[in-house]
């Protein structure tokens, strides 16, 4: 399976239970998460309009392009707190023009928190599961995303940040209305 194969399979409506564990303090919390996720052509403004981001911040490899996006729009509720949280991220993944690997590994940009930011780690996806490592001066996130079929996906995180703090996550996730079969 290619990343945008993959990319497509997450397209949909779906509904998150996740757990995080703060391995030095021993603390966990639930939460829950309504997603809107939308797939993306390359040729799609929003992903245009990362890349060049990208581009004009010299982070982007000049050789890489494109290959689709992914809009996610999250309405989240965490255990302990009082009002929901609502974000929108693009994930855009990259391939270099050279590159000889059908698309199975490459840069993965994603909008920053704020406007016309932009956070890029790399992404591979083996043995169809998708793992994204995205690294800064603060962070250092593992992110691991799998299908046990085409309504129930699995998610894994662990984020180390700089203080030493070490949190770990786990989702479940089900898409809200079965997807229908491809027609051939």
């Amino acid at each position: 399976m290619e990343i945008v194969n993959f990319f497509e399979k997450l397209a949909g409506r779906w509904f998150s239970q996740r757990t995080t564990h703060a391995l030095s303090t021993q603390q966990s919390k639930a939460g829950k998460s309504d997603l809107e996720v939308e797939f993306l052509d390359a040729d799609a403004a929003e992903v245009q309009t990362l890349c060049q981001t990208a581009r004009s911040s010299e982070t982007q490899p000049p050789d890489a392009a494109p290959l689709c996006g992914l809009r996610i729009q999250q309405n989240s509720t965490i255990e302990g707190d009082t009002q929901a949280k609502q974000l929108t991220t693009l994930f855009v993944p990259l391939v270099p023009t050279t590159a000889e690997n059908e698309n199975y590994s490459g840069i993965l940009l994603r909008t920053g928190t704020e406007p016309n930011t932009h956070a890029q780690g790399t992404y591979t996806l083996e043995d169809e599961v998708l793992t994204i490592v995205t690294e800064s001066n603060e962070a250092r996130s593992t992110e691991r995303l799998w299908f046990i079929n085409d309504n129930l996906r699995m998610r894994t995180g662990m984020t180390e940040l700089s203080s030493g703090l070490r949190i770990a996550s786990f989702c479940s996730e089900i898409r809200l209305g079965v997807k229908p079969p491809k027609q051939d």
